[in-house]
């Protein structure tokens, strides 16, 4: 790429549903040399903070995109000397303008500005202030030039509550707020309906007690991370389950991943899985999402597509849960603790055992009752069978 030629560094698409993102910080300045891996920008969304890295050496010519800007996904943000990361437009937008670091804009071809005096903030600290019912005008920025940030108004929010211990140094930040416009969304959005199933557990606990106790085993595996193989495997064999509603259709998917919820300090986060290669190896994948998710690092890997999530309290010692959908998915299972009951036995005596109790919620613009219910009973067959998860499906 030549000097005369920049490419340009665009607004990438970090999740399935993303349109736009909050460019919330620069690491870089026109004139930087940047290595392959260096971070160049920070992005937020609704649903992750995540960091942007070069994909290539390269210069950076110019910034567009100020500090707390919002802009479409494909937008150029920036132009420099490398392959681009996302479109390489081979000319500059008209009307653009470049901005500094601090968010100090030089034109480039025409600007206009008016002397209109407003609170400098940016849009995820402005949504922030508005869910919590902050007046966003009495909260101190942080920022470059005083813009209020998300963390600004987090502080505020904690100092009101007089609960600091919502925030947790991973985090940055109290995730309830985000937590309570994504689910009165999905509720808002996505007509739920529910089947429920009890699946024998006897045969998975002595199946996972056996791998577990093994010392040749690389690892253990958790009981979340069978069920996730068990659900991914249900939506190989009921692929009309394995969809999500876009549009105005119910849209296949390419891969097979599973979201698992996790109980965070800030609030549940759901990174998403795929489910790939052998027990162990998922394991590894899952505890190493699970891991990020508690930092508070959850980025574009851990935000892909998937159409089922899966909520397990059955640490809790809670015999079932009513999960509500994520809404970039078309189901939530939720898992309870097993239970010690009697069924009948293969000669009709009461025999001791233990079930789970499945509850899996419905996105019916996606699948009917039918659908669901068989889709359900897969998973259970699968529970009730465990060697079958043991063979690798690639």
């Amino acid at each position: 790429m030549t000097e005369d030629a920049p490419a340009a560094i665009v607004m990438p698409k970090l999740g399935l549903t993303m349109s736009e993102g909050l460019l919330a910080e620069w690491l870089i300045a026109p004139g930087d040399e940047v290595a392959a891996g260096q971070i160049l920008f920070v992005v937020e969304t609704d649903k992750i903070s995540n960091e942007v890295e070069a994909p290539a050496p390269g210069r950076i010519v110019s910034l567009l995109v100020g500090v707390g800007d919002t802009v479409d996904v494909g937008t150029p943000v920036a132009m420099w000397t490398g392959p681009g990361i996302v479109g390489a437009p081979s000319v500059m937008p008209d009307e653009a303008t470049a901005v500094s670091p601090q968010g100090d804009a030089v034109a480039l071809v025409a600007t206009s500005s008016s002397g209109a005096q407003r609170i400098r903030s940016t849009p995820f600290a402005r949504r922030l202030a508005k869910l919590d019912g902050i007046e966003i005008a009495q909260i101190a920025g942080t920022g470059a030039r005083g813009r209020i940030q998300a963390r600004d108004v987090q502080a505020a929010i904690d100092a009101r509550h007089a609960n600091p211990a919502r925030s947790t140094p991973a985090m940055g930040r109290d995730l309830r707020p985000l937590i309570a416009a994504r689910v009165s969304r999905s509720k808002a959005e996505i007509p739920h309906f529910y089947v429920t199933a009890d699946a024998r557990f006897d045969a998975l606990n002595a199946l996972r007690g056996d791998l577990n106790a093994d010392p040749q085993a690389p690892r253990k595996v958790s009981v979340t991370a069978f069920l996730a193989i068990a659900v991914a495997r249900a939506l190989a064999l009921v692929p009309e389950a394995n969809v999500v509603w876009r549009g105005n259709r119910a849209a296949p998917l390419s891969r097979i991943a599973i979201g698992i919820a996790v109980d965070t300090p800030g609030g549940v986060m759901a990174p998403v899985v795929p489910v790939t290669g052998g027990v162990h190896a998922f394991a590894d994948m899952l505890d190493a999402a699970i891991a990020r998710a508690r930092q508070g690092k959850i980025g574009a890997a851990d935000a892909g597509e998937a159409a089922i999530g899966i909520s397990n309290v059955g640490m809790f010692a809670v015999r079932s849960l009513t999960p509500i959908i994520d809404p970039d998915q078309s189901f939530m299972l939720g898992v309870g603790a097993p239970q010690a009951v009697f069924r009948p036995g293969p000669d009709g005596a009461p025999q001791a055992a233990q079930e789970v109790t499945l509850s899996l919620a419905c996105d019916h613009r996606a699948i009917d009752g039918a659908g669901a219910a068989r889709f359900l009973a897969t998973i259970v067959d699968l529970l009730e069978h465990p060697g079958r998860l043991l063979i690798s499906r690639q």
